[in-house]
């Protein structure tokens, strides 16, 4: 009986294009020649999407605590936002795969 706010639709929203930009980039180096890939655009996506879950996150403690919704929506709201996240962990290890290469942790 929860509904998100219409702020928390549309972080959601921005999520999802994010984690579709992550598809669709791992999909399109599917059809090209292995030699003229480069990954350097799927670890860009990911680290964006890394970067507005962790805003988002902050976001939504701040909002829990200022009764903006409940603890329960909130809950639910960054188990989505995280479920995209990890979409996203799992787009770079295609792309690595595909690439027979593994990114660098910073």
């Amino acid at each position: 009986k929860e509904d998100f706010t219409a702020e928390q639709y549309e972080h959601i929203h921005q999520m999802f294009g994010l984690t579709n930009d992550a598809l669709t980039h791992m999909n399109v180096m599917f059809v090209k020649s292995r030699d003229v890939l480069d990954a350097n655009a799927s670890f860009n996506i990911e680290n964006e999407i890394n970067n507005y879950r962790n805003q988002l996150k902050t976001q939504n403690i701040s909002d829990v605590n200022d009764h903006r919704y409940t603890y329960a929506s909130g809950t639910m709201y960054m188990d989505i936002i995280s479920e995209c996240e990890k979409l996203g962990d799992y787009v770079v290890n295609v792309v690595e795969a595909r690439l027979g290469t593994r990114q660098r942790e910073a």
